[in-house]
């Protein structure tokens, strides 16, 4: 077990410091380095304000604790005068001197199962970051802007929301997708990112609550999954018979239009469709929670993504409280079934070149 943890550890500082490296090259040291030491300052207040508490060793406080371990290792390549210097470290060098880190992580997992060896989100922060996204940087963002069609997921250009202006206004924007930033980094609950993004909105303090649990949990789920679709187009570059399914969480709260794509089968570069419109990747309205599941095509489709039942479908739109029947369910794979589960998968990507 030990062996195995040491490993893991190994792992996931190795991951940090790839997702780093790609954070560096969008954005510059500078801005990575501000980033992270926003990072370190938010975890040290937390981390005081439970020691000063009292509650004594915890799996959040060393949750805590291991995650600013894991930013300040991260850090160790950005320090001043070395702007080079995380593009020339060779790997087993950085793996050698994180050692001590290793044996903290390790340690600490120990205490308490699975604390310590998660990746930053680090990926998914690059994802609320304007200078490299754009427009596409959050939900918001783009809700706010009008223009080019979205990753070919618009069949024409997308009018501004001219309410989420009047609401927060492009500054305050930014400011969520850096409180967000900041959020996934150090491991925030959704509700903690929700009180950080209250403080910083006039408009959010005089809203009901569920305004900020809605940014947040609508933002965060879109860092994730684009984050997710970036890695699905990195695989099918390599692979060539990569595909992305939708899948839906199911409870009292999932929606007919959840149903209604739960298992829709697309290529990477493919847009899903709902009864909203177009989408590369979930969400594709406020509290949507479906998720991109990666699929080769050579695998077989497993039970869980099988589609569901047009009565299903009616089910949750009569919970709704609509009338009439729902809307026709969209086109659900581009992709020939009968090419899954196959050794041999045609590598379409290539095909499609050829």
């Amino acid at each position: 077990m030990a062996s195995k943890l040491v490993r893991r550890a190994h792992e996931t500082l190795v991951k940090n410091r790839a997702d780093a490296l790609a954070l560096v090259q969008d954005l510059g040291v500078d801005e990575t380095r501000k980033i992270l030491k926003d990072s370190v300052a938010d975890l040290k207040k937390r981390i005081d304000q439970r020691v000063k508490a009292g509650t004594g060793e915890s799996f959040t406080l060393t949750q805590l604790r291991t995650t600013l371990v894991q930013v300040q290792e991260v850090m160790k390549d950005l320090v001043v005068g070395m702007r080079d210097n995380i593009l020339d470290v060779g790997g087993h060098a950085a793996e050698h001197a994180a050692e001590h880190t290793v044996e903290y992580l390790v340690n600490a997992d120990k205490a308490f199962r699975g604390v310590a060896v998660q990746p930053l989100a680090l990926n998914e922060a690059t994802m609320l970051e304007e200078a490299s996204q754009g427009v596409n940087a959050s939900i918001l963002r783009r809700l706010a802007s009008s223009g080019e069609p979205l990753e070919d997921a618009d069949d024409e250009e997308h009018p501004a929301k001219m309410g989420i202006l009047e609401r927060y206004g492009v500054d305050t924007i930014a400011v969520f997708e850096r409180e967000l930033q900041r959020g996934l980094i150090t491991r925030k609950s959704w509700a903690q990112m929700s009180r950080d993004i209250t403080e910083k909105s006039p408009f959010l303090q005089g809203a009901p609550a569920y305004w900020a649990d809605r940014i947040v949990r609508t933002e965060a789920m879109g860092a994730y999954n684009r984050a997710g679709w970036e890695s699905i187009r990195e695989a099918d570059e390599q692979l060539g018979d990569m595909a992305k399914i939708l899948s839906a969480t199911f409870d009292e709260r999932t929606a007919a239009d959840s149903y209604a794509v739960h298992g829709q089968i697309r290529r990477p570069e493919e847009a899903f469709e709902s009864w909203f419109g177009f989408y590369q990747h979930p969400p594709n309205r406020p509290n949507d929670r479906e998720i991109v599941v990666p699929h080769r095509i050579s695998w077989p489709i497993p039970p869980y993504l099988a589609w569901r039942d047009a009565k299903d479908i009616m089910l949750a739109w009569r919970r709704e409280g609509r009338k009439g029947l729902p809307p026709e369910r969209p086109e659900m794979t581009t992709i020939d079934l009968q090419l899954f589960g196959k050794e041999e998968a045609p590598k379409l990507r290539e095909k499609a070149e050829d």
